[in-house]
């Protein structure tokens, strides 16, 4: 039955909006751009443009994967508030997909075990991750850290991906991983009965919040 599922997968955690169809764990079309502090204009196009383009009815979706976050309050807020009124309208199931693993995911060749998403100012969420096969798995909760604290504490032997975090970067080479709708559709395919919500009217964003920051 899994492989006759078709997601309609959004991402609007940071600054890139985009929707995805997932046809039986391939994307058949995307469509994101970078679109910061205008995914509330844009998200309703796009789905409708991926409608158009692919001529699919609401009735051939099985699930909307959304984002779940960390990542900026207003964009986790816009997707997740979307992707509940097409999961609603249509008595569909929400398959949250936690940012940092679909970003995990989108840089399996390197299988890093550690990933970085930029909070504010000089912090970053941080969360160390392990493989099961070409799948990522949290292994711990997120933090907050300073940045410097974060690099104090690095183990050189680790392999490190982030995204946002250009501008705290100096000579680390670590691995830069772009935020997709792609990744949180096929992550929902392939992990389907771990995340399902079936009933996603109590669903929240993961604003890891209120901060607890490590010093």
């Amino acid at each position: 039955m899994a492989n006759r599922k078709n997601i309609l997968a959004i991402e609007t955690s940071s600054n890139i909006c985009g929707v995805s169809f997932i046809k039986s764990g391939n994307c058949i079309k995307t469509i994101e751009r970078n679109s910061e502090r205008k995914h509330v204009e844009k998200i309703p196009i796009f789905y409708k443009k991926l409608k158009d383009e692919i001529g699919f009815k609401n009735s051939e979706i099985s699930a909307i994967a959304v984002s779940i976050g960390p990542g900026s309050f207003t964009g986790l807020r816009i997707g997740l508030s979307f992707a509940k009124g097409l999961a609603l309208a249509k008595s569909l199931p929400i398959v949250p997909i936690p940012t940092m693993i679909s970003l995990a995911y989108s840089q399996k060749k390197f299988k890093p075990n550690i990933g970085l998403i930029h909070s504010h100012g000089d912090r970053v969420f941080c969360q160390k991750i392990v493989w099961s096969g070409d799948i990522p798995r949290p292994l711990q909760d997120i933090e907050v850290l300073n940045w410097q604290n974060f690099l104090d504490n690095l183990d050189k032997n680790e392999t490190v991906f982030h995204t946002n975090c250009h501008k705290l970067i100096d000579k680390e080479n670590f691995i830069s991983a772009k935020l997709s709708s792609i990744p949180v559709g096929i992550l929902a395919y392939e992990m389907f009965e771990d995340f399902v919500i079936k009933d996603p009217t109590n669903l929240v964003s993961n604003y890891v919040s209120p901060f607890n920051i490590n010093k």
